[in-house]
């Protein structure tokens, strides 16, 4: 084998042993879902100005459920919000995530949490929520935004291989200059 090939042949070598399984879970990831239950109603931003939203996620658990802190923060809020307790944890780059419609809180404002640390309990009630659903908001500098994307998995990483020895693709036009499309 040519030393140019083995080269080549090595360095796709490194880079398959390099990439992390996709798919796999980041158990070490900065974000985790704040209780084990599934969503029952998905994030719908306004279509117009204070026009119908629900800015956050409602996921179903029994009265009673752990509700974790998603991420590492600082408790700024730890209190009722009409007939329900909530919690708002500040995070790094200005993001604030709300857990809302607890029936318990287990923190105190000015408490530094880590990420799966119980924040409170479910079990509240309001308007459009029983005492089985936790609401879980998300908000970048004071914008609220969709929370799925914290879980969503980053994509694959993307990998291009191509001849070190030659062009990876060669003109169409035959070596005459670019090509032309109408």
């Amino acid at each position: 084998m040519a030393k140019s090939a083995r080269a080549v042949v090595g360095s796709v070598l490194l880079l398959i042993l390099a990439i992390p399984e996709v798919g796999a879970a980041d158990e070490d990831g900065p974000w985790s879902s704040p209780v084990d239950g599934p969503v029952v109603r998905g994030f719908e931003p306004p279509r117009r100005p204070f026009g119908p939203r629900h800015l956050g996620l409602d996921f179903a658990v029994p009265p009673g459920t752990p509700v974790r802190a998603a991420g590492d923060g600082v408790v700024v809020f730890a209190g009722r919000v009409g007939r329900a307790w909530a919690v708002s944890v500040d995070h790094r780059g200005g993001l604030r995530t709300s857990y809302a419609y607890l029936g318990r809180v287990r923190v105190v404002v000015g408490w530094p949490v880590r990420r799966g640390a119980a924040l409170g309990d479910s079990g509240g009630t309001g308007p459009g929520h029983g005492p089985g659903v936790v609401h879980f908001g998300y908000r970048v500098a004071g914008r609220a935004g969709d929370p799925a994307a914290l879980f969503r998995p980053p994509p694959p990483p993307r990998i291009s291989l191509a001849p070190l020895d030659r062009p990876a693709c060669p003109s169409a036009s035959g070596g005459r200059g670019p090509i032309r499309l109408h």
